[in-house]
Protein backbone atom coordinates (compact mmCIF):
# COMPACT_ATOMS: atom_id res chain seq x y z
CA UNK A 1 0.00 0.00 0.00
CA UNK A 2 1.40 3.66 -0.13
CA UNK A 3 1.78 4.71 3.24
CA UNK A 4 -0.01 8.47 3.90
CA UNK A 5 2.71 11.49 4.89
CA UNK A 6 2.61 13.70 7.52
CA UNK A 7 4.81 16.35 4.89
CA UNK A 8 1.26 16.65 2.72
CA UNK A 9 -1.00 16.96 5.42
CA UNK A 10 -1.93 19.25 8.58
CA UNK A 11 -3.22 16.29 10.62
CA UNK A 12 -0.99 12.76 11.58
CA UNK A 13 -2.06 10.42 8.41
CA UNK A 14 -2.63 6.87 10.89
CA UNK A 15 -1.98 3.45 9.98
CA UNK A 16 -1.54 0.28 11.21
CA UNK A 17 1.47 -0.83 12.59
CA UNK A 18 1.37 -3.67 9.31
CA UNK A 19 1.37 -1.18 7.17
CA UNK A 20 4.76 0.05 8.31
CA UNK A 21 6.29 -3.35 8.91
CA UNK A 22 6.43 -2.97 12.93
CA UNK A 23 5.37 -6.29 15.38
CA UNK A 24 1.97 -4.81 16.69
CA UNK A 25 2.77 -8.09 19.66
CA UNK A 26 5.88 -6.24 20.37
CA UNK A 27 4.33 -2.76 20.49
CA UNK A 28 1.31 -3.74 22.76
CA UNK A 29 4.03 -5.70 24.65
CA UNK A 30 5.86 -1.94 25.20
CA UNK A 31 2.53 -0.51 25.88
CA UNK A 32 1.74 -3.07 28.58
CA UNK A 33 5.14 -2.91 30.32
CA UNK A 34 4.91 1.21 30.46
CA UNK A 35 1.06 0.59 32.30
CA UNK A 36 2.49 -2.10 34.72
CA UNK A 37 6.01 -0.79 35.57
CA UNK A 38 5.99 2.51 34.60
CA UNK A 39 2.92 4.06 35.44
CA UNK A 40 3.22 7.28 35.58
CA UNK A 41 4.02 7.61 31.47
CA UNK A 42 0.75 9.12 29.90
CA UNK A 43 1.49 8.57 26.18
CA UNK A 44 3.30 6.37 23.72
CA UNK A 45 3.20 7.43 19.99
CA UNK A 46 5.16 5.60 17.19
CA UNK A 47 6.03 6.88 13.91
CA UNK A 48 7.39 5.42 10.94
CA UNK A 49 7.38 6.40 7.15
CA UNK A 50 5.65 9.51 8.03
CA UNK A 51 2.69 8.12 9.25
CA UNK A 52 1.63 7.34 13.28
CA UNK A 53 1.52 4.03 13.68
CA UNK A 54 0.78 3.17 17.47
CA UNK A 55 -0.55 5.90 19.76
CA UNK A 56 -1.47 4.91 23.31
CA UNK A 57 -2.71 7.81 26.18
CA UNK A 58 -2.77 6.90 29.92
CA UNK A 59 -3.48 8.80 33.07
CA UNK A 60 -5.98 10.96 31.26
CA UNK A 61 -3.92 12.03 29.04
CA UNK A 62 -5.13 13.02 25.54
CA UNK A 63 -3.96 14.02 21.91
CA UNK A 64 -4.50 17.26 22.13
CA UNK A 65 -3.53 18.31 25.98
CA UNK A 66 -0.59 20.18 26.06
CA UNK A 67 2.01 18.67 27.80
CA UNK A 68 4.85 20.58 29.85
CA UNK A 69 8.33 18.68 28.18
CA UNK A 70 10.66 20.18 31.32
CA UNK A 71 14.07 19.53 29.63
CA UNK A 72 13.10 18.58 26.50
CA UNK A 73 12.88 22.26 25.58
CA UNK A 74 16.49 22.39 25.19
CA UNK A 75 16.63 20.36 21.67
CA UNK A 76 13.73 22.46 20.76
CA UNK A 77 16.07 25.71 21.56
CA UNK A 78 18.85 23.95 19.51
CA UNK A 79 16.92 24.00 16.54
CA UNK A 80 16.65 27.61 16.85
CA UNK A 81 20.11 27.98 16.70
CA UNK A 82 20.63 26.22 13.89
CA UNK A 83 17.69 28.26 12.21
CA UNK A 84 19.43 31.20 13.56
CA UNK A 85 22.74 30.63 11.88
CA UNK A 86 20.74 29.88 8.50
CA UNK A 87 19.18 33.04 8.41
CA UNK A 88 22.20 35.22 9.66
CA UNK A 89 21.32 36.42 12.99
CA UNK A 90 23.93 34.52 14.39
CA UNK A 91 27.38 34.89 12.64
CA UNK A 92 28.62 31.45 14.36
CA UNK A 93 29.08 29.22 17.50
CA UNK A 94 32.30 30.57 18.49
CA UNK A 95 30.94 34.21 19.43
CA UNK A 96 31.98 34.90 23.10
CA UNK A 97 28.69 35.81 25.47
CA UNK A 98 31.40 39.42 26.48
CA UNK A 99 30.78 40.33 22.52
CA UNK A 100 26.94 39.27 22.27
CA UNK A 101 26.16 41.05 25.47
CA UNK A 102 28.86 43.12 26.92
CA UNK A 103 25.89 45.11 28.78
CA UNK A 104 25.98 42.05 31.76
CA UNK A 105 29.83 42.24 32.11
CA UNK A 106 30.69 45.53 33.76
CA UNK A 107 29.54 44.14 36.95
CA UNK A 108 31.84 40.63 36.19
CA UNK A 109 34.67 40.15 37.80
CA UNK A 110 36.19 36.97 36.09
CA UNK A 111 37.38 38.20 32.72
CA UNK A 112 37.15 34.70 31.52
CA UNK A 113 33.44 34.25 31.86
CA UNK A 114 33.15 36.82 28.31
CA UNK A 115 34.70 34.08 26.66
CA UNK A 116 32.07 31.73 26.99
CA UNK A 117 30.78 30.70 23.63
CA UNK A 118 27.47 30.00 21.98
CA UNK A 119 29.39 26.65 21.44
CA UNK A 120 30.59 26.06 24.89
CA UNK A 121 26.52 26.35 25.91
CA UNK A 122 25.50 24.02 23.24
CA UNK A 123 27.51 21.04 24.81
CA UNK A 124 26.78 22.29 28.46
CA UNK A 125 30.71 23.51 28.58
CA UNK A 126 30.41 26.99 30.09
CA UNK A 127 32.54 26.37 32.89
CA UNK A 128 30.53 28.06 35.54
CA UNK A 129 29.51 26.17 38.75
CA UNK A 130 26.14 24.70 38.51
CA UNK A 131 23.71 22.12 40.61
CA UNK A 132 21.23 20.99 38.32
CA UNK A 133 19.58 18.07 40.69
CA UNK A 134 20.69 20.67 44.39
CA UNK A 135 19.71 24.13 44.48
CA UNK A 136 20.81 25.63 41.36
CA UNK A 137 17.83 25.79 39.11
CA UNK A 138 15.53 26.71 42.32
CA UNK A 139 17.86 29.38 43.20
CA UNK A 140 18.01 30.87 39.41
CA UNK A 141 13.95 30.91 39.34
CA UNK A 142 13.64 32.76 42.61
CA UNK A 143 16.03 35.15 41.88
CA UNK A 144 15.24 38.70 40.24
CA UNK A 145 17.23 38.34 37.65
CA UNK A 146 17.91 35.11 36.01
CA UNK A 147 20.75 35.78 33.59
CA UNK A 148 22.73 37.44 36.06
CA UNK A 149 22.51 34.89 38.40
CA UNK A 150 23.85 32.44 36.19
CA UNK A 151 26.49 34.67 35.26
CA UNK A 152 27.47 35.32 38.97
CA UNK A 153 28.04 31.77 39.57
CA UNK A 154 31.61 31.05 40.21
CA UNK A 155 33.70 29.59 37.04
CA UNK A 156 34.56 26.27 38.14
CA UNK A 157 36.27 25.11 34.63
CA UNK A 158 37.49 26.90 31.80
CA UNK A 159 35.03 27.60 29.56
CA UNK A 160 34.96 24.40 26.99
CA UNK A 161 36.90 22.44 28.95
CA UNK A 162 34.44 20.50 31.38
CA UNK A 163 30.91 18.63 30.84
CA UNK A 164 28.03 19.69 33.32
CA UNK A 165 23.97 19.41 32.68
CA UNK A 166 22.81 23.18 33.32
CA UNK A 167 19.70 24.81 32.78
CA UNK A 168 21.78 27.65 33.57
CA UNK A 169 23.77 27.11 30.24
CA UNK A 170 20.40 27.02 28.40
CA UNK A 171 19.25 30.32 29.69
CA UNK A 172 22.17 32.34 28.47
CA UNK A 173 21.65 30.87 25.25
CA UNK A 174 18.11 31.66 25.29
CA UNK A 175 19.17 35.46 26.66
CA UNK A 176 22.08 35.64 23.21
CA UNK A 177 19.55 34.86 21.09
CA UNK A 178 17.25 37.19 21.94
CA UNK A 179 19.82 39.69 21.93
CA UNK A 180 20.87 38.72 18.53
CA UNK A 181 17.43 38.31 16.92
CA UNK A 182 15.27 41.26 18.50
CA UNK A 183 12.92 38.56 19.13
CA UNK A 184 12.47 36.50 22.16
CA UNK A 185 12.80 32.84 21.65
CA UNK A 186 9.27 32.31 21.57
CA UNK A 187 8.79 34.75 19.16
CA UNK A 188 11.40 33.45 16.53
CA UNK A 189 10.06 30.01 17.03
CA UNK A 190 6.67 31.57 16.62
CA UNK A 191 7.95 32.82 13.33
CA UNK A 192 10.54 29.92 12.06
CA UNK A 193 9.39 26.72 13.87
CA UNK A 194 6.24 26.67 15.15
CA UNK A 195 4.29 28.30 12.36
CA UNK A 196 5.51 26.60 9.41
CA UNK A 197 4.57 22.87 11.78
CA UNK A 198 1.47 24.25 12.18
CA UNK A 199 1.91 23.80 15.98
CA UNK A 200 -0.38 26.69 17.42
CA UNK A 201 -1.20 24.98 20.85
CA UNK A 202 1.35 25.97 23.20
CA UNK A 203 3.06 27.67 26.12
CA UNK A 204 6.14 28.96 26.39
CA UNK A 205 6.97 31.38 29.70
CA UNK A 206 10.02 33.66 30.06
CA UNK A 207 11.43 35.20 32.83
CA UNK A 208 11.28 38.50 35.23
CA UNK A 209 13.23 40.24 32.08
CA UNK A 210 11.50 38.79 29.30
CA UNK A 211 14.06 36.18 28.46
CA UNK A 212 12.07 32.95 27.31
CA UNK A 213 13.07 29.92 29.31
CA UNK A 214 15.48 28.13 26.92
CA UNK A 215 15.98 24.88 28.63
CA UNK A 216 12.64 23.93 30.54
CA UNK A 217 9.15 25.22 30.62
CA UNK A 218 7.82 24.51 27.15
CA UNK A 219 4.34 22.81 26.39
CA UNK A 220 3.34 21.21 23.77
CA UNK A 221 0.97 18.33 23.05
CA UNK A 222 2.10 14.90 22.46
CA UNK A 223 1.72 15.24 18.25
CA UNK A 224 3.13 18.44 18.58
CA UNK A 225 6.17 17.13 19.54
CA UNK A 226 6.17 14.08 17.48
CA UNK A 227 6.12 17.40 14.71
CA UNK A 228 9.33 18.19 16.29
CA UNK A 229 10.63 14.76 16.35
CA UNK A 230 9.96 14.56 12.87
CA UNK A 231 11.41 17.52 11.72
CA UNK A 232 14.84 16.39 13.14
CA UNK A 233 14.15 12.31 11.59
CA UNK A 234 14.27 14.36 8.81
CA UNK A 235 16.87 15.97 8.56
CA UNK A 236 15.50 19.36 8.93
CA UNK A 237 13.06 18.97 6.12
CA UNK A 238 9.33 19.79 6.12
CA UNK A 239 7.39 19.54 2.90
CA UNK A 240 10.60 19.26 1.13
CA UNK A 241 11.05 23.30 2.47
CA UNK A 242 14.62 23.29 4.83
CA UNK A 243 13.62 24.56 7.79
CA UNK A 244 16.87 23.60 10.06
CA UNK A 245 20.02 23.16 7.91
CA UNK A 246 20.59 19.84 7.38
CA UNK A 247 24.17 20.12 8.38
CA UNK A 248 22.55 21.25 12.01
CA UNK A 249 20.72 18.56 12.76
CA UNK A 250 23.95 16.31 11.68
CA UNK A 251 25.94 17.93 14.34
CA UNK A 252 23.50 18.29 16.77
CA UNK A 253 22.96 14.99 16.50
CA UNK A 254 26.92 14.02 16.66
CA UNK A 255 28.52 13.36 20.06
CA UNK A 256 30.81 16.17 21.04
CA UNK A 257 31.30 14.99 24.64
CA UNK A 258 31.55 11.60 25.24
CA UNK A 259 30.22 10.39 29.28
CA UNK A 260 31.37 7.61 30.88
CA UNK A 261 28.46 5.75 31.93
CA UNK A 262 30.05 1.53 32.23
CA UNK A 263 28.70 -0.66 30.19
CA UNK A 264 25.32 0.25 31.36
CA UNK A 265 25.09 2.86 28.92
CA UNK A 266 27.63 2.10 26.30
CA UNK A 267 27.94 5.05 23.96
CA UNK A 268 25.95 7.82 25.80
CA UNK A 269 27.37 10.93 24.65
CA UNK A 270 25.55 14.92 23.91
CA UNK A 271 25.75 16.87 20.81
CA UNK A 272 24.26 20.37 20.73
CA UNK A 273 21.40 20.19 23.32
CA UNK A 274 20.50 16.34 22.29
CA UNK A 275 21.78 12.84 24.23
CA UNK A 276 22.85 10.43 21.93
CA UNK A 277 23.51 7.24 22.61
CA UNK A 278 22.71 4.10 20.48
CA UNK A 279 19.22 1.64 20.60
CA UNK A 280 20.00 -1.75 19.90
CA UNK A 281 22.68 -0.80 17.98
CA UNK A 282 21.59 1.73 15.94
CA UNK A 283 22.01 5.48 16.49
CA UNK A 284 19.90 7.72 18.35
CA UNK A 285 19.33 11.35 19.23
CA UNK A 286 17.19 11.86 21.97
CA UNK A 287 15.22 14.90 23.45
CA UNK A 288 14.84 14.41 27.50
CA UNK A 289 12.93 16.05 30.05
CA UNK A 290 12.57 15.20 33.47
CA UNK A 291 9.87 13.02 34.37
CA UNK A 292 9.99 10.96 30.73
CA UNK A 293 9.32 13.24 28.10
CA UNK A 294 11.10 12.18 25.05
CA UNK A 295 11.03 12.49 21.08
CA UNK A 296 13.70 9.59 20.17
CA UNK A 297 14.66 9.71 16.55
CA UNK A 298 15.97 6.64 14.99
CA UNK A 299 16.67 7.36 11.44
CA UNK A 300 18.46 4.02 10.35
CA UNK A 301 15.06 2.63 11.05
CA UNK A 302 12.90 5.68 9.82
CA UNK A 303 11.82 5.58 13.58
CA UNK A 304 10.29 8.32 15.91
CA UNK A 305 9.07 7.34 19.45
CA UNK A 306 7.16 10.08 21.12
CA UNK A 307 6.77 9.77 25.16
CA UNK A 308 5.28 11.72 28.08
CA UNK A 309 5.14 11.26 31.59
CA UNK A 310 2.90 12.68 34.84
CA UNK A 311 4.69 15.46 36.53
CA UNK A 312 2.53 15.24 39.48
CA UNK A 313 3.62 10.95 40.21
CA UNK A 314 7.61 10.72 39.00
CA UNK A 315 9.44 7.95 40.53
CA UNK A 316 12.47 8.52 41.73
CA UNK A 317 14.17 6.70 39.12
CA UNK A 318 12.89 9.44 36.37
CA UNK A 319 14.39 12.55 38.75
CA UNK A 320 17.72 12.59 37.07
CA UNK A 321 19.18 11.67 33.91
CA UNK A 322 19.53 7.99 35.02
CA UNK A 323 16.17 7.63 32.85
CA UNK A 324 18.41 8.13 29.78
CA UNK A 325 19.80 4.63 30.61
CA UNK A 326 17.68 2.84 33.02
CA UNK A 327 14.38 3.16 30.74
CA UNK A 328 15.41 1.11 27.52
CA UNK A 329 11.68 0.70 26.15
CA UNK A 330 13.06 1.59 22.43
CA UNK A 331 15.83 -0.74 22.97
CA UNK A 332 13.70 -3.73 24.16
CA UNK A 333 10.86 -3.40 22.50
CA UNK A 334 10.27 -0.71 20.01
CA UNK A 335 13.68 -1.17 17.57
CA UNK A 336 13.00 -4.92 17.68
CA UNK A 337 9.66 -3.94 16.60
CA UNK A 338 10.71 -2.72 13.54
CA UNK A 339 13.78 -5.79 12.93
CA UNK A 340 10.66 -7.90 13.71
CA UNK A 341 9.42 -7.60 10.02
CA UNK A 342 12.22 -6.44 8.07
Amino acid sequence: MTIPSLAGTDAWPAVTPDDVDLDADLLEAAHRYLREHVPHMDSLLIIRHGALAFERYMRGMTPDRPHNLKSATKSITSLLVGIALATGDLGGLDEPLGYILPELFASVDERAKREITIRHLLTMRSGLAWDEYGASAIAMTASPDWVRYVLERPLAHAPGTHFNYSTGDTHLLAAALQKLTGMSLSEYAALYLFGPLGITRYTWPADPQGVTIGGAELSLTPRDLARIGYLALRGGLWRDEALVPVHWIAESHRSHVALSTGDSCAGLGYGYLWWVRPQGGYDSALAVGYGGQFAIVVPALDLLVVMTGDLSDVPPTFRNNQMLCGFNLVEDFIVPAALARA
